[in-house]
């Protein structure tokens, strides 16, 4: 087993953004680009044959190298990382060079990567580092075919096929640039074999800058092993240099998203184009999603269920099985089996939902605790409440649980089997008990027992003849 660490290149400006925010935390599908490298390099290494799993994350910070460290600290990958600052940058081979340090008594494989290519697959890294531990390589360049290679780094090969060494567009010759194999800039290294070729590297090109793509050519030279894998689809690897950019590659992972989902896991997508999907996001058998769905977060769908159409669900969320979710959002909560909800109902943060429950239309919820066969059936809001079973919250029913002068919020507990009438409002902290019933329009201050009818409103009075005194009056005026 070879140990093996990451180097993830992030200390570019990206101006090509228009943006204040560092290019590599711009989000994909609900994920920063750079929390979607460092999964994909996270998983590659924890399920590629032959290595025990990242040791260590090196990430090469730069341009914002506080805001990105600062995020990288909130949002860690799942082994040691620490971050090495690139200043000023000189090229991906002057990146790399900040981290050698950083790498002594170190022996094994690294896996080196740009930080703004969403999309990369952990599959993709794991067969790059196979193919590199197969052929004993030095390195290994991962490379891919465009049909236009722009400014891409061009893969030039010997007469025996071999990559004999990688030359920046800036750098080629009118021959070279006709060359349609690029350069990733996603490699396999071993390590310390390459060190001596990392510290031989010079800035005599028309950028002054040090090629990490120059290991190649010395590698070669050395008549040490160099390798490639051509990936496929060269969509995968695409950098984000611009917002353009940015949409391109979201389409692209919602498409992967999609036929995974469709091919593995048997789920319906109705309109894979009208449908946002992260690769986080785990649906069931059967289950149906329809148009104008955005779903992102760690979420978890059971099977036979039905999701939309027009629904967002985002955040830490898991669904249980036969459960509909119409035209509603829905964040950070557990809903579970057979609940309808929707359409028009927003599932705030906090909630937990029992079995055949219903949420119905503007229903809002935002920690409520609702136990199963409870019906919170339309114009309603609950908030820090605790509802039973078979409990019915009539229509326009609200949970005062906000004191504007204190800023604290008060707990709202409706036991098994109560209900309450329509336009009620119920001021926390306050108790039903159980079966108890609240009259429609009542305002509810204090616990109603277990059984008891609770009307709190005005005494009805009539007012024979008012309109028609009203009429005149105003006549009368006019």
């Amino acid at each position: 087993m070879r140990p093996v660490r990451a180097i993830v290149l992030a200390a570019g400006q990206g101006k090509r953004m228009k943006s204040n925010k560092p290019k590599v935390l711009h989000e994909v599908l609900g994920r920063a680009i750079l929390s979607r490298v460092m999964d994909a390099v996270g998983a590659a290494a924890g399920t590629a044959l032959g290595y025990e799993g990242l040791e260590h994350l090196h990430l090469v910070v730069g341009h914002s190298a506080e805001i990105v460290t600062d995020f990288v600290v909130s949002n860690p990958p799942p082994c040691p990382f620490s971050t090495h600052l690139q200043s000023p940058q000189l090229g991906t081979g002057h990146a790399v060079m900040q981290v050698m340090p950083a790498l002594e008594g170190f022996e094994g494989t690294l896996i080196v990567t740009v930080g703004d290519a969403p999309v990369l697959q952990a599959n993709t890294l794991a067969e790059l580092l196979a193919t590199h531990r197969q052929k004993k390589a030095v390195i290994t360049a991962l490379s891919t075919v465009v049909p236009d290679p722009k400014n891409y780094g061009r893969m030039v090969r010997d007469q025996e096929g071999k990559v004999r060494g990688i030359v920046e567009d800036k750098d080629a010759s009118p021959g070279e640039k006709l060359i349609n194999e690029v350069n990733t800039g996603i490699y396999c290294i071993e390590w310390p074999a390459a060190a001596a070729g990392l510290n031989s590297l010079s800035c005599d090109n028309k950028q002054k800058e040090y090629y990490l793509t120059d290991l190649v050519a010395w590698a070669y030279h050395a008549k040490l092993i160099t390798e490639t894998m051509i990936l496929t689809d060269f969509r995968e690897v695409c950098g984000i240099n611009s917002r353009v950019e940015l949409a391109e590659a979201t389409v692209h992972l919602r498409d992967i998203t999609a036929s995974r989902l469709a091919l593995e896991s048997g789920v319906t997508i109705v309109d894979p184009s009208a449908t946002w999907i992260a690769p986080e996001v785990s649906i069931g058998e059967e289950t149906l999603i329809l148009p104008g769905c955005y779903l992102v977060g760690n979420i978890e769908i059971g099977s036979n269920c039905q999701i939309g159409p027009f629904t967002v669900i985002k955040g830490v969320v898991k669904i249980g099985n036969n459960t509909t979710v119409n035209n509603s959002q829905v964040n950070n909560s557990v809903i579970g089996d057979g609940v309808k909800i929707g359409p028009y109902a927003h599932v705030r943060e906090g909630n937990v939902i029992g079995d055949s429950s219903k949420v119905g239309n503007f229903v809002e919820l935002k920690k409520a605790e609702i136990g199963h066969h409870t019906n919170v059936s339309h114009l309603s809001y609950v908030g820090d409440a605790v509802l039973g079973n078979h409990v019915n919250i009539g229509a326009g029913t609200l949970t005062a649980n906000y004191d504007h002068l204190t800023k604290k919020k008060q707990r709202t507990i409706v036991n098994d089997g109560a209900s309450t009438g329509c336009n009620s409002v119920l001021v926390a902290p306050v108790e039903l008990g159980v079966e108890a019933v609240v009259g429609a329009g009542s305002v509810v201050t204090k616990a109603v027992p277990d059984g008891a009818l609770a009307v709190a409103r005005a005494k009805q009075v009539n007012v024979e003849g008012w309109s028609a005194k009203r009429k005149a009056g105003a006549l009368a005026k006019s």
